[in-house]
């Protein structure tokens, strides 16, 4: 039989900050994303009172995310340049089925 872990919840939003920089490092944006998502809940509650009593957990929750923020924003060029291969790639295929309709209807 295992017990199961109890964790407060300053020490989930902890634990989900530090899986949220792991998933930046390892180019994982979708669980990045999910785990956002259920963090959110835990900063409102952990912080619902401010941040007087908790200022070392605030702290290194910021530090963890200004270095989360740089992984991210640092993969933006690449995630523009894709964007932008798929937005023209759509246009050749568009081209493609515009010419093709055109050499169809003229024969």
């Amino acid at each position: 039989m295992s017990a199961a872990i109890k964790f407060s919840s300053a020490e989930q939003l902890l634990i989900f900050t530090r899986e949220m920089l792991l998933s930046a490092q390892t180019g994982d944006w979708e669980k990045l994303t999910e785990l956002e998502k259920a963090r959110l809940p835990l900063l409102d509650k952990v912080f619902s009172q401010g941040v007087a009593d908790k200022v070392e957990l605030a702290r290194e929750v910021l530090s963890i995310d200004e270095k989360t923020k740089s992984l991210a924003e640092a993969e933006m060029p690449v995630i523009q340049n894709e964007l932008l291969k798929i937005k023209n790639s759509g246009k050749a295929s568009a081209a493609y089925q515009a010419i093709q309709g055109f050499t169809s209807n003229n024969k």
